[in-house]
């Protein structure tokens, strides 16, 4: 079914950024699957997004410094868009999220969400 205009100007936006394993594949689109109930479509933009979440990995070098130097850059889009008046929710999900939850928050002010593999269904 094709979304009308005014359907699509009510729906939000979710921004799914990967890092690291094929696995990451999956579970964005799974994510994203979970969030289209409660009114989401994707978008590629995310400075379009009302729900950004940084889907990682673990396995891969680096992987927590990555999220963290993201994160920063997160941070300074999400003040852009309170600026404008829109609301945006940032969610770091995965496996970095999972061993790393705890610090994430304490470093990083901006994160709203913090959710694991098997937490997917927390999301908003």
């Amino acid at each position: 079914m094709e979304e009308t205009a005014a359907t699509a100007a009510g729906r939000r936006k979710v921004h799914v950024k990967s890092y690291g394993c094929q696995m990451n594949v999956y579970d964005a689109d799974r994510m994203v699957d979970v969030l289209a109930p409660q009114g989401f479509s994707e978008t590629e933009r995310m400075e379009d997004a009302d729900l950004v979440i940084l889907n990682t990995c673990h396995i891969r070098e680096r992987a927590t410094e990555k999220v963290f130097s993201e994160l920063g850059k997160v941070r300074l889009l999400k003040a852009r868009r309170a600026a404008a008046g829109k609301g945006t929710t940032i969610a770091v999900a995965g496996c970095v999220a999972q061993a790393e939850g705890a610090e994430i928050l304490r470093r990083q002010a901006a994160v709203d969400l913090v959710v694991g593999p098997q937490s997917y269904h927390r999301l908003p």
